[in-house]
């Protein structure tokens, strides 16, 4: 009996995929002893209610107790344990069928094997690996049931009902608990894999994708008065030369660095993101106006002190632009306005910055009103 398990991802890697397609084995191997031990009473139950001979009390006591370390033995050695796992659950289904035919169909074991074999083979690997398994159990029950003569057994003790209940829920609990579990993890996978789609492999930092989600959900909380939201957005000035004297290289070591520099100076709230090429941008979350020019100044300085390691002459700046949410009817909008600001600090000489709301702009040599 195994587990409901989605095969593993076989990555590229050999090393790695062992390592996962061995972890995945060794749970089919703890499954398998439970499923085997819990089904070893009920059917020895029925037998001996049958006179089963002593050879095959002791076959069914090699198939409960030793055939799950051989078949782990016998996986975990071979070069394709995937492979050879997926034949033990198709020689696991040839010993349900030898065990249903050989108890003489007897209903109350029979079909709670029937059914978790049924169960488990599909949700391991769908009707690709349900259909050898169905096929093996079949011919393997016809044939054993017709050389022993098609007994049919329908009535059972008390003693076999009581023997088969364990295997009706401690392996269903099993089961359920190992399920849970994957789903958990397949979920915390999914939300990793996410994770990393989002952002910028290079400046790790939210790329366009994720920012504009962003944006759009700080716009709506500032329309409702949940929060006070600030864009902010940076452009790197002369950055195309940055890449025509050093090469791309050096550019993309730059934006690294600014968007360090950011991670620094910028409180945990608030969301900094790759906006474009050379574009940056930051949602700052519940700032004062008087705070945001603040923390403009402060992303200046703190850019005038990164170096290049070819050329410590060099000394970088930026431009931002700079509006806040609630003085635009959208996120785009607000997009736009700050935008708007960006280009007015980049006509007033670069490095420095702008605020506007799309109408008026105030720049780094002005002090913003005191809002009420």
């Amino acid at each position: 009996m195994l587990q409901a398990e989605v095969m593993p991802l076989l990555p590229t890697d050999d090393e790695y995929l062992r390592i996962r397609s061995l972890r995945f084995v060794r749970r089919m191997f703890l499954m398998r002893q439970l499923g085997t031990f819990l089904c070893f009473f009920p059917i020895m139950s029925v037998l001996l209610e049958n006179g089963a001979p002593k050879i095959t009390l002791a076959i069914l006591a090699l198939n409960a107790f030793l055939w799950p370390a051989v078949a782990y033995l016998v996986s975990s050695r071979s070069k394709d344990l995937i492979k050879v796992e997926q034949r033990s659950l198709t020689i696991d289904a040839v010993w349900g069928g030898l065990w249903v035919a050989l108890m003489g169909i007897s209903p109350m074991p029979a079909f709670i094997i029937l059914a978790i074999q049924i169960s488990d083979r599909y949700a391991a690997g769908g009707w690709k690996q349900l259909r050898p398994a169905l096929l093996a159990f079949s011919l393997t029950f016809i044939s054993v049931w017709s050389i022993t003569g098609y007994p049919i057994r329908l009535t059972f003790s008390p003693q076999t009902v009581w023997l088969t209940l364990p295997l009706a829920t401690l392996y269903l609990v099993a089961l359920s608990v190992l399920s849970r579990q994957l789903t958990v993890r397949l979920r915390d996978k999914s939300r990793e894999f996410e994770r990393v789609a989002l952002l910028d492999p290079r400046l790790h930092i939210p790329n366009r994708r994720l920012f504009e989600q962003r944006l759009s959900s700080a716009w709506l909380q500032s329309q409702r008065g949940a929060l006070t939201a600030w864009l902010m957005l940076l452009d790197v000035d002369n950055f195309k030369q940055v890449n025509d004297t050093y090469g791309h290289e050096v550019g993309d070591f730059l934006l690294a660095e600014i968007s360090e520099a950011l991670r620094d100076v910028i409180n945990v709230k608030d969301v900094p993101a790759r906006f474009g090429g050379d574009e940056l941008a930051v949602i700052v979350n519940n700032g004062h106006p008087r705070e945001i020019f603040q923390l403009a100044g402060k992303i200046l300085k703190r850019v005038e002190k990164i170096r290049l390691p070819c050329d410590e002459a060099y000394r970088c700046t930026v431009s931002i632009g700079i509006t806040s949410a609630k003085s635009a009817a959208s996120a785009s909008e607000w997009l736009r306005y700050a935008d708007h600001a960006l280009y007015e600090t980049k006509r007033a000489g670069k490095n420095g910055f702008s605020m506007s709301d799309g109408l008026v702009s105030l720049n780094n040599t002005q002090e913003p009103e005191t809002e009420a």
